[in-house]
């Protein structure tokens, strides 16, 4: 099971901008965190300095999971870290079950068994039917769909491994109600099975399924 993840002193900034200011926070594993804030409160600026994403001089602050500090988008990857983003980031010349299966075979599974997963994770979001459609051809909420399932299969690889902190950017932003309800269900799978689950989330139904909440106001965390 991962260890907490611990943020002390956490800020980010773009030149003159202070996106997030000094925020401290403990995610536990086996429970979802729910960031919540209106749009511009530094919800995916805070999400992307857990997962080492910023460039050289953006971030200031020590994050550390199980006392390991998360210093780069290395450390971050090594402890465990994986990011459903928000929208799709999809690559529009690659199927949704190979836009699945290359960041698994990427970890170091065997090509078939790679498939095999990237078409149960897109079961598990509704689109079995979809694996060998280009990512172009698909909807806005059918690309969200691809990436939740991209996250979710790369995720469970890293529990199998030992270590997960799933960092989902309002991962059902344009789902529909019933859609958004299997999301959750699957992000909640995630925590049962002992990962830390930070979901960055406008959304008060979709924040009521987490069991700790941190609130961003203008880059000050609360909560």
């Amino acid at each position: 099971m991962s260890e907490e993840l611990v943020l002390d002193d956490v800020s980010v900034h773009y030149g003159d901008v202070r996106a997030v200011d000094g925020a401290c926070g403990r995610a536990r594993p086996g429970e979802i965190t729910a960031v919540t804030g209106h749009s511009g409160a530094g919800k995916t600026s805070l999400l992307w300095a857990v997962g080492g994403l910023l460039e050289a001089g953006q971030g200031s602050g020590d994050i550390s999971l199980g006392g390991r500090v998360l210093a780069d988008e290395t450390s971050a990857r090594e402890a465990g870290a994986v990011l459903i983003p928000q929208g799709s980031a999809l690559a529009g010349v690659l199927t949704a079950r190979e836009a699945v299966a290359i960041p698994l075979v990427s970890a170091g599974l065997a090509g078939q068994e790679a498939t095999t997963r990237a078409d149960a994770a897109l079961a598990s979001v509704g689109l079995e039917e979809h694996g060998g459609h280009l990512a172009e051809e698909l909807s806005g909420g059918q690309q969200q769909r691809v990436a939740v399932a991209r996250g979710l299969a790369v995720s469970s690889l890293r529990l199998d491994e030992g270590s997960l902190v799933l960092l989902a950017d309002e991962p059902t932003s344009e789902l529909d109600h019933d859609t958004r309800g299997r999301v959750v269900a699957l992000l909640e799978g995630i925590a049962r099975r002992g990962g830390i689950v930070l979901l960055a989330t406008h959304d008060p139904d979709v924040a009521e399924v987490a069991q700790a909440r941190w609130h961003l106001e203008d880059g000050v965390l609360t909560g």
